[in-house]
């Protein structure tokens, strides 16, 4: 399909960043209009809260479903279901768009669907693979036009993610060597091989793919040209460098490992989403090299900028005695890197501390009761926005659950889990499966879904979920910021220093 409406987002970015709309005129309606144009427009009508953009809106969508292409209708049904909650009228213009283009877009993506359903967790790979098969020998790629084709491409780094799972890996290899040359091969081989647990991780199998996955990623994360340095090849080279990093060491290629992950953790200052892995692969090409000061120097650097991962602490304290003799202090030397990680915090984020008034709000929690800004007062306001499909936002929890534990007993501290950005209508029963699946103690408040212009999320200004927002006891927002964090030690201790830093006033 052409590229759809900006605010129909797959990740967890935020949608609310248009422009306020200006132009009274159906730009559908015009003649010689190009989708380009429709979409502009639609896009900042979209965004406004206007009643009169708001019936301009509805202009433009009955405007485009007079149209004949299956593109323009498709977006006019997404109008109406998206920004018009009229579903009713969508459904009649996609059983439209179906009986027209009975080989379209729309019927195959309905049908893909439709296959993907009945690809449940019970069908083994080689039935999936079958039921795929026969999906694309009725709609074959070369019957759409390219921009039409990453389904074809997602359906098979689904395929190769299911072989792996049954610990397939000729096949799931096979099948990622088919996506070579796709925007979706350095993804695909990057995460395909990282979701595999440790023990079944065949880095000499999978070597030439990474090698070669590594190889094109970095080319384009080095890239002059702004298309391809957006593109996921550069965006995921943090991903795949890492892994082909360990592929080497495991080939006894240190040197190289060495160069590509001290690499990355000095671009980063040791620190990053990937951080983790990139320290544990270079200690590792340091120790079986048989430097363990530099093994130690790597392993103490990652502590005292991201604190005490469980794997870490343990290398190190082997690698200490032996560097430094058994009757070293091994615990007072971590809790000195401990100590350099709290100053170098408390520098930074005093630095981007902030002072602007916290938008009021009451919202109802998971419970039934109201539960409001105002009423804290006086207290230290944690609020984390987040959503069940977001993926980043559950990576974080576990660190946020770590935190809730630690400040329990602390009466002037209170954390709030805002649930955001949900379109499903069971959003309340999905929040409460989601928390009693992972037995999580959040007080959790539900935002406005319906109406976006009226949500807590959108008067804090946020565009992007996971957020998270600091405020001090007169109500003042002291630290805002969006992100997520999977080391848990990393983001108690970031929290820690915001929250004494915001208990200052």
């Amino acid at each position: 399909m052409m590229k759809k409406i900006k605010w129909i987002a797959l990740a967890c970015s935020a949608v609310l960043y248009f422009q306020q709309a200006q132009a009274q005129e159906v730009v559908a309606a015009k003649e010689g209009a190009t989708y380009e144009e429709i979409l502009n427009q639609i896009n900042k009508l979209a965004s406004s809260s206007k009643e009169e953009d708001k019936a301009l809106l509805r202009k433009e969508a009955e405007a485009l479903a007079l149209k004949k292409g299956e593109d323009e209708l498709d977006l006019a049904a997404i109008v109406y279901e998206r920004a018009l909650d009229d579903a009713s009228r969508a459904n009649e213009i996609r059983a439209a768009i179906e009986a027209a283009y009975p080989q379209g877009v729309t019927v195959r993506n309905k049908s893909y669907a439709a296959m993907m359903k009945e690809a449940g967790e019970d069908k083994s790979a080689a039935d999936i693979e079958q039921l795929y098969l026969a999906w694309e020998k009725q709609y074959p790629a070369s019957n759409y036009a390219e921009k039409d084709q990453n389904m074809y491409h997602s359906a098979v780094y689904n395929l190769s993610t299911r072989y792996a799972k049954e610990q397939n890996m000729p096949k799931t290899i096979e099948l990622l060597g088919q996506l070579k040359g796709t925007n979706y091969y350095v993804p695909a081989v990057a995460t395909t091989f990282d979701k595999l647990p440790e023990e079944q991780k065949d880095y000499k199998a999978f070597s030439p793919l990474l090698k070669d996955a590594y190889v094109v990623s970095k080319a384009a994360n080095e890239s002059e040209d702004p298309a391809i340095k957006e593109s996921n090849s550069a965006y995921y080279y943090g991903a795949v460098a890492p892994l082909y990093a360990a592929a080497l060491v495991g080939e006894k290629n240190f040197d190289e490992a060495i160069l590509i992950t001290q690499s990355a953790l000095e671009e980063e200052n040791y620190g990053g989403y990937y951080a983790l892995q990139n320290a544990k692969t270079l200690g590792n090409a340091y120790a079986q090299k048989g430097d363990k000061a530099k093994a130690l120097e790597t392993y103490e650097k990652f502590i005292a900028a991201n604190g005490k991962d469980s794997t870490i602490v343990a290398q190190a304290q082997v690698l200490y005695k032996d560097v430094n003799g058994d009757k070293a202090d091994f615990q007072a030397h971590l809790a000195d890197l401990d100590k350099q990680m709290t100053e170098a915090y408390f520098a930074k984020y005093e630095q981007e501390m902030k002072k602007e008034e916290a938008p009021a709000f009451t919202l109802m929690n998971r419970e039934g009761k109201e539960v409001s800004l105002a009423s804290l007062k006086g207290k230290v306001v944690v609020l984390d926005f987040w959503a069940t499909w977001c993926g980043p936002c559950i990576i974080s929890f576990p660190g946020m659950q770590a935190a809730v534990n630690k400040y329990a007993n602390d009466d002037e501290v209170e954390f709030l889990f805002i649930d955001t950005w949900q379109r499903e209508e069971n959003y309340k029963e999905l929040v409460d499966e989601f928390i009693a699946k992972n037995n999580y103690n959040f007080n959790v408040l539900f935002d406005e879904m319906k109406d976006r212009s009226k949500a807590t999320v959108t008067a804090y200004g946020i565009q992007g979920i996971p957020a998270k927002v600091i405020i001090d006891k007169e109500g003042f927002i002291r630290f805002q910021n969006s992100g997520s964090e999977p080391n848990v030690d990393k983001l108690v201790k970031e929290l820690d220093t915001k929250i004494a830093l915001a208990k200052r006033g």
